[in-house]
């Protein structure tokens, strides 16, 4: 039955996912031995599976088979009769992890060490590096090969390059392990992304960021205070090195955080501040170009301690930043129409969703005593209220009269929580409006930092799964995910386990640590170097050898070989091997040795030749004695099957306690021929082949006895293949030896003919093209070579060789001479006279045909022609004719026309009863052409000119040059009537009792009057008439604006007396003395109360329209008083 445990992923690096393991149960004491022989491989016909299998174990229940597929595990128990099983692998990306354990019926078991399947696909590419060139223009990505391949070789790297706002630039698959994309902009950031591909697909990618092409950090910041002026401080750095070289620097200082700035352009390196002596001062710099700023090279001015400072007269410490002068992004506010107005400020506003504060100021005096309204947007949207690069704030400012200044956009690029940017608006009046914004803004990826929390060899590895843990900062928007902890557990060198960190503005930092990890002990094999008695008794001095090997981290330490000098029985000698990851292994042997010899002599039975050498294998007989203890083993006689010069026998007595005597008898032997080899003295062809006579020279050897016989050098001289030449050697022991060569020879050169494959005319020329055709022979060594077919160009008198080349380098050449001419003759067709611009002849042209040919020469030419026919696209052609026969024919078009356009005028426009058009008219032509097409049509002609029986000509061309001329006639008048204001002067000024009348004087030059204007007049409370004359209209119908003026009529009392009296009966004595009292007291509002007082009632004594007029006065006398 199969038990599937699920994993539980707790994070994702870059090049591995962390897990967390389901335990695996204890194996228990009694549990049977672990299964041996354990193969696991991908299956030969179909690599998408992987089988396993083992040998069988004894006291078995069942077996146990633990796979890990990625982050799944599959655990699957399997009769004790089974020793395979199969698991499917079909995906590519998958690496496995395999054993098999043993298990009893009780549930005990014991497992094999895990094995590992890599994944068909391969892994992430290696050493990812980006950069940019030529002035970072160029995007730059390299990065090395992948530490897997894959199952297959890799097929190559799939690059993607990706600008910051998401668009894909580049996608395309490389093999070289290099990318570089010109055109990059070098104010973006771009992402890199590269993934390893093969047969089986794509799995894993890396990728990285390429920033901005902008300035390293500043280095070697120094801040000091002046000696002799401690108020100031000297503050000088580095210019960052590479590119690109920064164009100015941003020099910040400030107490406990930077609150000023100021720009020191480049190339200078260092600037003067003024600081408080009774502070301690952060500074930093950062170096800029037109794509951004670096990071900050920091430093810091403690407070300026002088222990007995002498007395001064109380100053003014100075402002440690430049005052700023005024500019459009800080107006200064206008001055106040009154010097003694005060501006009054309003309480701020706040708004609850971007947290803006808008102030405002109001002046104190004037009409307009609104102020300007002002507004802030973002180029960008915050994430969780943060921005990770440069936010551009745009003010847009309205006000109801007129805005007088406006803050240009800013620009908020440095880091800070909380950093407020204020605009002012002002307008004409000098109202204001202040608006502050606050800003968070973080540009600097947290920091990541990984531990491992085991400790690495010296030679950096670990020997037991190792745990690595992520530790994450930022300092200002803070951290929003950093990697869980990663548990490696697989062996491998320069393992690279990347984390990614993210804070609240959308950085990102990584750290990255490189794993070796081997949990494998090497292994060590101890050989004994020495000869063991029969009984395992070694009479001379024994060497202990160790051997050792280890596939993971390497071998750190191997044991020296040792030699046992020390006599005794079963020595027990240990050697440790230790592999670079710290784990250890043990090899141990155990030896006899005594080394007490007893007696022995040699005998050497054989025949041996006059200079003591032996050519047979000799025999030595050996005879032992020992007088003590008594001979145990005498050699065996022994056979001499070596060679050589006084080769040395041994014999070996050996006594019954162990101890040996060696005796040594030297012996000349040589069973061996001599060597010998034979050269061929020459140079042969690519073939083997010589075409001059060969020698063949014997070189002869002899390791043993040495030479005494060699044969001389032989000359081959009759031609042919393979022949064999044979020397024999003999060496001082009388052996010999022969050698043989074989030779090819042939110094005939082949045979060659020429033959022509094509039809020449009763002139002897070929039209079309020929070809030589050769034909070779060689009876020795073969041909090497044979022309091919030669096709023949165009010429006279043109030779063709050809060559054909033996196997042995011998050449014959012949050739053969033709004329050919393939190329028709040259015509040219022109037209002798020169058409009009638009190609179009309005009389009979003439063509004329011009006829060449460089190759036969020509045969005929056509004579000129005259084109009398109208027409377009006329085709008139010639043909010219070669001696080869060859014919070519030439062909010009002509466009002819004698008869001129067709032109009709139509009026667009609106004419009234009276034949007048009061708006332009557009005369408009309609043009036609029956033989070359109208060339040009008058353009629609819009009549601006005024006036009876104005006349618009307008002419039509056709292609051929032929005119036609219309004309029409108009009468105009766009201009409306002139009109003026009679009886009153503008501006005058008139008693009450002496209104003016007011009259209209309508005149027209044009079509004439048709309707004279008509005069109206109004008045406002303050006795201000105006005048207005209207509905003047011309015979063309256009209508005259309104003409107006005014006047004023300036009321008294007395005659405002005479009015009340003139209104009210004369016996209503008593009101007319109380109307005459308020009115010669001033007091008109008092009047204006009596007046509604008479006029309500029962029986009013004013009329409504009589009370209106006298309140009407009475207010125009108040306003003027």
């Amino acid at each position: 039955m199969d038990v599937r445990r699920v994993l539980t992923a707790v994070g994702a690096g870059v090049l591995g996912v962390a897990v967390t393991l389901v335990g695996t149960p204890t194996v228990a004491s009694a549990a049977p031995a672990a299964p041996k022989g354990l193969t696991v491989a991908r299956a030969a016909d179909d690599v998408r599976k992987i089988q396993m299998s083992w040998k069988s174990a004894t006291d078995v229940d069942h077996y146990v088979v633990d796979v890990i597929a990625g982050d799944v595990e599959t655990v699957v128990s399997v009769p004790a009769t089974t020793t395979t099983y199969t698991v499917d692998a079909s995906g590519p990306c998958t690496p496995f992890k395999m054993r098999v354990g043993a298990a009893d019926a009780s549930g005990g078991i014991s497992n094999t060490g895990y094995t590992t399947v890599r994944s068909l696909a391969p892994s992430a590419v290696l050493g990812q590096v980006t950069g940019r060139e030529e002035n970072g223009t160029v995007a730059v990505a390299t990065w090395k090969a992948p530490a897997w391949p894959g199952y297959t070789p890799l097929t190559g790297y799939r690059v993607v390059l990706t600008a910051d706002n998401g668009k894909v630039l580049a996608d395309r698959t490389v093999t070289d392990t290099f990318f570089r994309y010109p055109g990059a902009d070098p104010a973006r950031t771009y992402n890199i992304a590269v993934t390893t591909v093969n047969e089986f697909g794509a799995c894993l990618t890396a990728r990285s960021l390429m920033d901005r092409y902008r300035p390293a950090d500043p280095t070697a910041l120094v801040v000091q205070r002046r000696a002799d002026a401690p108020g100031t401080a000297e503050v000088v750095w580095q210019a960052p090195a590479g590119d690109p070289a920064a164009t100015f620097y941003v020099l910040g200082w400030g107490e406990s955080k930077i609150t000023r700035e100021i720009r020191v352009e480049a190339p200078a390196t260092s600037a003067t501040l003024t600081l408080d002596t009774a502070k301690s001062w952060n500074v930093e710099v950062r170096a800029y170009n037109v794509n951004g700023g670096s990071g900050a090279a920091s430093g810091s001015v403690p407070v300026w301690e002088q222990p007995t400072p002498p007395p001064a007269p109380p100053v003014t410490t100075p402002s440690a930043e430049p005052t700023p002068s005024a500019s459009a992004s800080s107006p200064a506010p206008a001055p106040s129409s009154s010097p003694s107005a005060e501006p009054t400020p309003s309480a701020p506003v706040v708004d609850p969703v971007t947290g803006a504060t808008t102030t405002t100021t109001t002046v104190g005096s004037g009409s307009d005593r609104t102020p300007p309204t002002i507004t802030a947007s973002l180029n960008q949207t915050a994430t969780h209220g943060w921005f990770r690069t440069p936010v551009t704030i745009h003010f847009t400012c309205t006000d109801a009269g007129t805005v007088a200044t406006c803050p240009a956009d800013v620009t908020a690029d440095r880091d800070g929580a909380g950093q407020r940017f204020s605009g002012t608006a002002v307008d004409a009046a000098g109202n204001t409006a202040t608006i502050s914004l606050p800003l968070d803004i973080d540009r600097t990826a947290p920091v990541v930092t990984a531990s491992v929390d085991a400790t690495r060899s010296a030679d950096g590895w670990f020997n037991a799964p190792v745990t690595i843990h992520y530790t994450c900062s930022d300092e200002l928007s803070t951290v929003t995910t950093c990697p869980a902890d990663t548990r490696i557990l697989s062996d491998g060198t320069d393992q690279r386990i990347t984390g990614i960190a993210t804070d609240k503005a959308g950085n990102t930092g990584t750290a990255t640590v490189v794993v070796n990890l081997d949990q494998v002990a090497p292994s060590v094999s101890a050989t004994v170097v020495g000869d063991a008695n029969a009984d395992g008794w070694y009479t001379t001095t024994p060497t202990i050898h160790y051997t050792c090997a280890d596939e993971g981290s390497g071998i750190a330490e191997c044991p020296a070989d040792r030699k046992v000098t020390t006599d005794g029985v079963g020595q027990r000698i240990t050697g440790t091997a230790v592999d670079r990851a710290g784990s250890t292994a043990t090899a141990t042997v155990t030896l006899n040795v005594d080394r007490t010899a007893p007696a022995i002599t040699a005998t050497v039975l054989g025949d041996v030749n006059a200079d003591g050498w032996y050519r047979t294998s000799p025999t030595v007989h050996f005879t032992c004695a020992d007088e003590d203890a008594g001979v145990r083993t005498c050699p065996a006689d022994v056979t001499v099957d070596g060679e050589g010069a006084g080769l040395e026998v041994t014999g070996t007595a050996v006594d019954r306690a162990g101890n040996t005597s060696t005796t040594v008898v030297a012996v000349n032997v040589d069973r061996t021929a001599p060597q010998i080899t034979a050269s061929v003295i020459g140079e042969p062809d690519a073939g083997g082949w010589y075409r001059t006579a060969p020698k063949v020279h014997f070189t002869c050897t002899d390791g043993g006895a040495g030479v005494a016989n060699c044969p001389d050098d032989t000359e081959v001289t009759t031609d042919g293949g393979g022949q064999v030449v044979i020397g024999t050697a003999t060496d001082r022991a009388g052996n010999t030896a022969s050698a043989l060569v074989t030779v090819s020879v042939d110094l005939t050169a082949p045979e060659i003919t020429a033959t022509v494959i094509g039809e020449a005319n009763a002139d002897g020329w070929y039209r079309t093209t020929p070809t030589v055709h050769f034909t070779c022979d060689d009876q020795v060594s073969g041909l090497a070579s044979c022309p091919a077919d030669a096709a023949v160009a165009d010429g006279t008198g043109k030779i063709v060789m050809g060559t054909a080349a033996d196997k042995a380098g011998n050449t014959t050449t012949t050739s053969v001479t033709l004329n050919v001419d393939r190329t028709p003759p040259v015509i040219t067709a022109a037209v002798v006279d020169a058409p009009n611009a638009g190609g179009w002849y309005n009389t009979a042209p003439t063509v004329h045909f011009t006829c060449e040919d460089e190759g036969s020469g020509l045969v005929s030419c056509p004579e000129d022609t005259t084109v009398t026919t109208n027409g377009a696209g006329q085709a008139i052609s010639g043909t010219a004719t070669d001696r080869a026969g060859n014919t070519t024919t030439a062909s010009v078009k002509v466009d002819v026309d004698l008869v001129g356009p067709e032109l009709t005028a139509k009026v667009d426009g609106v004419k009234n009863a009276d034949g007048w058009y009061r708006t332009v008219p557009t005369v408009r032509y309609a043009c036609t052409d029956t033989g070359s097409g109208v060339d040009f049509c008058p353009a629609a002609t819009p009549v601006t000119t005024e006036g009876a029986g104005v006349s618009v000509p307008g002419t039509a061309a056709d292609r051929a040059g032929n005119t036609t001329t219309g004309t029409v006639s108009l009468n105009i008048d766009r201009t409306a009537p002139t009109v003026t204001v009679a009886g009153a002067t503008n501006g005058g000024r008139y008693g009450a009792e002496a209104v003016p009348a007011v009259t209209c004087r309508t005149t027209d030059q044009g079509s004439g009057v048709a309707t004279a204007a008509k005069p109206a007049l109004t008045s406002n409370d303050r006795g201000v008439y105006t005048a207005a004359c209207t509905g003047a209209v011309d015979r063309a119908g256009n209508t005259a604006a309104a003409v107006t003026l005014s006047f004023t009529v300036e009321p008294t009392i007395p005659w405002l007396k005479a009015l009340t009296r003139q209104y009210l009966d004369p016996s209503a004595a008593s009101a007319l003395k109380d109307f005459d009292a308020s009115l010669d007291r001033k007091h008109f509002m008092l009047y204006m109360a009596k007046v509604v007082v008479q006029s309500v009632g029962r029986k009013p004594a004013l009329t409504s329209q009589e009370a209106a007029t006298l309140i009407y006065w009475a207010f125009v006398l108040d306003w003027r008083n």
